[in-house]
């Protein structure tokens, strides 16, 4: 890194120049200095009649250099970017070239070695000498994003390398044609932007523009709903449905942007600029590709493996598997029995290890990290498990990934380890990452228990392909035991959750959410009770923490309210149950069941009550709870009067899968099968099919008669009725290995 472009020095229109937020930045300048990196100032203005104002009146173009360089003198920065956006058609070529050229005159006469740069649009719409302009300051810094963005009529990149008549190639070789390239810096984007679309399809038509997104959430976004790459555009994106309309968000990580910076190093251009710094969060990924390219080429260490799952696959063994990042060699195993103290451990290449001859008594915890030649990565998230077979199976999923504004050791499975193997229950454990991506399927265990922590609207508490899971599992008969201190504020909030979140909340978490906090008061209840003849029954109250007894403080627990047949099994204390409750639980027929599953929901998470004896005895009743036979009652098939389209089940599958549906009349219907990127790959048809329930079977096999590959697949159903009326739905499944 040379420079850090410090935004936004607002300018008005009579040359003034406005502070931003929180100046001066005195230790970014300090420490820029001391490692060699220059400040640039970034005076902006995008108001078309007052930059024509600064342009023809010489007293308000004086006034503004002269502000320029009393900062710069000021504050010792080291140059200044113009970012004059919108300017009217006939100030942009000799009034805003005049402009930039006496500004840079008068910086270099008072400040030698100072820069002068002006940020430029990547298409001349009109009226631009870029020549001329490259001519009167030192560089330009080409704003090399937002070919689609809030106006455009259909998705697409932010920052398409090729494809279509505007693209980074064309900017560069015909736009900016006449500039010497040392004198050109390329911009690139952090971030991305996300529209509502009628379609799936790559260039689909935009129902709205929802906004722009950075970095760091695209990317994770797209570990969950499938990462896309459009081989038009050398750029990745993802989708998903949402109600009504699908969503897409195009954005670049790390393999387009390393093909941009190839781009910029083949054509000789003097650099690459970002837009914007922070955008990326705590991810390495983007870092390590400009040291690849700009630095001294070498790797930089691996990021941490993702995916990790511990898996009771016998008596006395464990299979240990993860996925393989980016530049990693071999992993380091790190075995404990507390999880706190690792002195064992062994390197391998292999990303799927089976660990033999332990013994079926013990509860083991592990950690790994990747290695390269350049060092290692962080610690994954710890997990644990018991190498031991029962026909009760549980399985314990960490979700909570959440790192802001809160204290995540990553190590929560300590405190469910224990109470679950103590009450007789071996387990094993994955991340939560590990079942949306379908690398484990809830369906192969009885009881499953989901840590959440304090997981948040920024993390989400359950993603869209976890709900699915997290119904099918319902729908079969599981047991599910979840706590989490945000998952009502995430999913059940009135004006920001989903309506499939919300219903997801109502029908299978069977709670509505009330409050943010008991009574609303943040960081004030810190104790719970049983409410009457409740499955804790007979326990007496106790404390989660408040941050100083080794887990989190649940300064906001959510107050929520048994609804759709739950029932308030835990209380805050000193909270009337009306102002709230601290737990639900249910017992029955989940929507669209087959058999009746079974539901504890704790509004904290479980993992901060304390001491362990309590734990222990709070989870031996939820366990007493699930071995209860569930009741429940027969409608008697009613006749149906919905349109419908079931999850499909099991779902993940392989090698075949069951899709339900209801028809409300008679009529011709359509089941379509697509892959990820859009592409029918199996069509069923019924001519005058029947009024009511109906299924088929896939069996993984396309139209061609050979087996599809594993992953996401979308199924959609037509229906035309006998009366005139047209239905379509569709939904999400996953084809295993």
């Amino acid at each position: 890194m040379t420079d850090i472009a410090v935004t936004k020095f607002s300018s008005n229109s009579l040359g003034n120049v406005s502070y931003p937020p929180a100046w001066p930045w005195t230790d970014v300048i300090n420490k820029a200095h001391t490692n060699g990196v220059k400040i640039i100032m970034t005076v902006t203005n995008s108001d078309k009649n007052s930059l024509h104002k600064i342009l023809i009146s010489s007293s308000v173009k004086l006034n503004l250099i002269k502000n320029i360089k009393s900062i710069i003198e000021t504050y010792k920065l080291d140059g200044v970017n113009i970012d004059f956006e919108g300017l009217y058609l006939s100030d942009r070529g000799t009034l805003i070239n005049n402009f930039m050229k006496e500004l840079t005159d008068s910086i270099h006469s008072a400040f030698p070695g100072k820069e002068v740069s002006f940020a430029a649009p990547h298409i001349n719409w009109s009226g631009w000498n870029f020549k001329g302009l490259a001519a009167s300051c030192d560089y330009i810094f080409i704003m090399g994003y937002s070919y689609y963005g809030k106006s455009s009529p259909n998705a697409g990149p932010t920052a398409p390398l090729i494809g279509g008549s505007h693209n980074i190639t064309n900017t560069i070789l015909v736009q900016y044609a006449s500039v010497n390239p040392d004198k050109l810096i390329l911009g690139v984007p952090y971030f991305g932007n996300h529209w509502e679309t009628y379609s799936p399809y790559q260039g689909a038509a935009v129902e709205k523009y929802v906004g722009a997104v950075p970095f760091e959430s695209a990317e994770a976004s797209a570990e969950v709903y499938g990462k896309l790459w459009s081989t038009t555009y050398q750029t990745p994106w993802y989708r998903w449905k949402d109600g009504n309309y699908w969503n897409q968000v195009w954005y670049d990580d790390d393999s387009s942007l390393g093909m941009k910076y190839d781009f910029a190093i083949a054509h000789h251009l003097k650099g690459i600029g970002i837009w914007a710094l922070g955008y990326d969060g705590d991810r390495q990924e983007l870092w390590n590709e400009i040291n690849l390219k700009f630095g001294n080429g070498k790797l930089l260490p691996p990021v941490r493996p993702q995916q990790l799952r511990i898996i009771a696959q016998a008596d006395s063994v464990l299979e240990i598997m993860f996925e393989i990042p980016k530049s990693a060699v071999s992993f380091k195993i790190f075995k404990s029995m507390d999880g706190l103290h690792f002195t064992d451990s062994v390197e391998v290449t292999s990303n799927d290890i089976i660990i033999k001859g332990l013994s079926p008594d013990s509860i083991y915890y592990f950690r790994v990290k990747a290695l390269n030649s350049s060092g290692e990565s962080n610690f994954t998230e710890l997990l644990s498990a018991v190498p031991k077979i029962t026909v009760s199976k549980t399985l314990i999923v960490n979700g909570f990934d959440r790192v802001t504004d809160t204290t995540n050791h990553f190590d929560f499975i300590r405190f469910d380890a224990e109470p679950v193997f103590d009450n007789g229950y071996p387990f094993s454990s994955t991340s939560n990452e590990a079942v949306f991506e379908g690398k484990v399927s809830l369906s192969d265990y009885n009881n499953v228990i989901w840590i959440l922590g304090d997981e948040s609207t920024a993390d989400q508490t359950f993603n869209q392909f976890e709900q699915d899971s997290v119904k099918s599992f319902l729908e079969n008969g599981g047991n599910l035991f979840v706590s989490g201190s945000e998952i009502g504020y995430g999913l059940d909030r009135s004006g920001y959750s989903s309506s499939e979140d919300i219903s997801f909340y109502k029908n299978y978490l069977k709670a509505e959410y009330i409050n943010d906090a008991p009574e609303g008061k943040k960081a004030y209840y810190y104790s719970a009770q049983p409410i009457g003849s409740g499955i804790f029954e007979g326990l007496s109250k106790f404390n989660f923490d408040d941050g100083t007894h080794g887990t989190i403080d649940v300064d906001w627990p959510d107050a929520i309210a048994a609804i759709n047949g739950s029932k308030d099994v835990l209380q805050y204390v000193g909270v009337p149950v009306s102002q709230g409750v601290a737990g639900i639980s249910f017992s029955g027929m989940f929507p669209n069941g087959k058999k009746g599953g079974k539901l504890v929901y704790l509004a904290f998470p479980f993992e901060t009550i304390y001491p362990a004896n309590v734990r222990i005895a709070y989870m031996k009743k939820v366990f007493d709870f699930f071995e209860t036979p569930v009741s429940v009652v027969n409608n008697e098939n009613p006749v149906p009067t919905e349109f419908k389209l079931y999850q499909n089940y099991p779902n993940p599958f392989n090698p075949s899968t069951i899709i339900s549906f209801i028809l409300p009349g008679a009529g011709n219907a359509k089941i379509i099968i697509y892959n990820s990127i859009g592409e029918e790959i199996k069509n069923f048809n019924f001519n005058d099919i029947s009024k009511g329930n109906h299924k088929i079977v896939w069996n993984g096999i396309n139209e061609y008669g050979m087996r599809a590959a594993s992953g996401m697949y979308i199924y959609t159903i037509l229906f035309n009725s006998q009366n005139g009326e047209t239905f379509r739905m569709s939904r999400k499944m996953i084809l295993l290995k």
